[in-house]
């Protein structure tokens, strides 16, 4: 076997390697959006209250993260481009997590959560992109449903924790995941090289090409986010509407759920927490065989599909209300997240027109998941607190939805090179594996 071929072989063990931080991260989230919303429901009482908080927590990531994933796309370091941020970024949001478990008040609490989210989204950008980075196109839906794999893994780790520790020790909870994100960044910084990652090194190619231009023009963000309005064909612009729409129903199902538990179904927080293992349990057992399916018959058919099984689940869940259909429901809600969240994100990179741009699409990918996460809780909260909880269910489908006719009209799901692009990238990469 040539080394162009070795190099070709889709390599699980470091895909698994790099996505260890991630699950770690996903772990925290997971705790965080089961937990801390109760804790802010004690003190601010209303749902559209609770929701516009955790709305608001995730401007900062709006904010932070494409501007760190364009960042990093031009950072050149010893470390490479993402590794350094994750070193700097995984510590603290590690302390400050810990730190919101040991709330006083209403405004501890506030600043805790303040810290965190800055920390998160000062890497979380770099540390998705780091599989762009290393797996080449053709690999990428499998890596992508890797690092979904460890994300759902994460989330099962978070219903444990709420299910055996959550009710005894809160705090012993938030500082056992604390640990976990030191110790898989450990693993992953000792373990993985970036500066022998395929998309930086073919970077660095592309930099000594360019250095001859008197001033070489990076990719910016708002540059990328005019190229894809701009676009006669608007298959780009309309995923990332797709994107968004998803993610308000989601945000504001994850958000409140754990309250609904408490408030309509009588759970303790643990226990009501506990209830998205079931969620989590699927989407791991369906994030891989997505990834496949997505490769075998195309990933718009696949988050269509999934949509569609998203939208059911959501309206069972309204129509036949009992917990014995609710356990259905959040099945069903696994299988639908799996088929849409593996996909999506994917097909971005994909339509990014170059491996340059890679994290600053990634960026672009969370502005408008965020923005979502932002308008989301307070939008589902608000919406709930008028009509009440027999209708939570059916709010969220609502925007389920819109993102399926958004999903309709998304006409490419790979960029279209021109002849010379084409030749261009081939003679990169030709290049780099000299």
């Amino acid at each position: 076997m040539s080394v162009t071929e070795e190099k070709e072989k889709f390599d699980l063990k470091h895909t698994i390697l790099i996505g260890l931080p991630f699950l770690a991260t996903i772990l925290a989230w997971e705790m965080y959006d089961s937990q801390v919303s109760i804790s802010l429901y004690h003190y601010l009482g209303t749902l559209a209250l609770v929701g516009l908080i955790l709305g608001l927590d995730n401007l900062l990531g709006l904010i932070i993260q494409p501007i760190m994933g364009n960042i990093s796309d031009n950072t050149r370091r010893r470390l490479g481009r993402r590794i350094p941020y994750l070193i700097i970024g995984v510590p603290i949001a590690a302390l400050f997590f810990a730190l919101i478990a040991f709330e006083t008040s209403f405004w501890t609490l506030f600043i805790f959560i303040m810290c965190f989210i800055v920390a998160t989204s000062f890497y979380r950008t770099q540390q998705v992109a780091l599989i762009p980075d290393f797996i080449k196109s053709e690999h990428r839906g499998k890596a992508n449903a890797i690092l979904n794999l460890m994300g759902g893994a994460g989330a099962i780790l978070a219903a444990i924790f709420s299910l055996l520790i959550v009710d005894v020790n809160l705090q012993l909870a938030f500082i056992l995941v604390s640990i976990i994100m030191i110790v898989t960044l450990g693993i992953c910084v000792l373990t993985v090289k970036e500066k022998d990652a395929y998309a930086y090194q073919l970077c660095l190619e592309m930099d000594k090409m360019e250095v001859v231009e008197s001033k070489e023009k990076k990719p910016g963000l708002i540059d990328c986010l005019k190229d894809i309005a701009s676009e006669k064909d608007k298959s780009t612009l309309l995923l990332l509407f797709t994107i968004f729409s998803v993610y308000i129903g989601y945000e504001g199902f994850r958000a409140l759920f754990t309250i609904y538990g408490t408030s309509v179904l009588g759970l303790t927080r643990g226990a009501a927490g506990g209830m998205l293992l079931y969620a989590s349990l699927v989407f791991l057992l369906v994030a891989f065989p997505s990834g496949i399916l997505a490769e075998k018959f195309g990933r718009r058919l696949i988050i269509k599909i999934g949509l569609i099984i998203f939208i059911v689940a959501m309206l069972l869940a309204f129509i036949v209300k009992s917990i014995a259909v609710l356990y259905i429901v959040l099945i069903l809600i696994g299988v639908g997240y799996a088929l849409i969240n593996i996909n999506t994100l994917v097909t971005l990179w994909s339509l990014a027109p170059s491996e340059k741009k890679i994290g600053t699409y990634t960026g672009v990918y969370y502005t408008f998941m965020y923005t979502a996460a932002i308008l989301g809780p307070g939008i589902i909260g608000a919406l709930t607190d008028v009509v009440g909880f027999t209708y939570f269910f059916l709010i969220c489908a609502l925007f389920l939805i819109l993102a399926l006719i958004f999903m309709f009209f998304v006409r490419r799901e790979e960029v279209k090179l021109t002849e010379e692009e084409k030749i261009a990238r081939l003679k990169y990469i030709q290049e780099m594996e000299k």
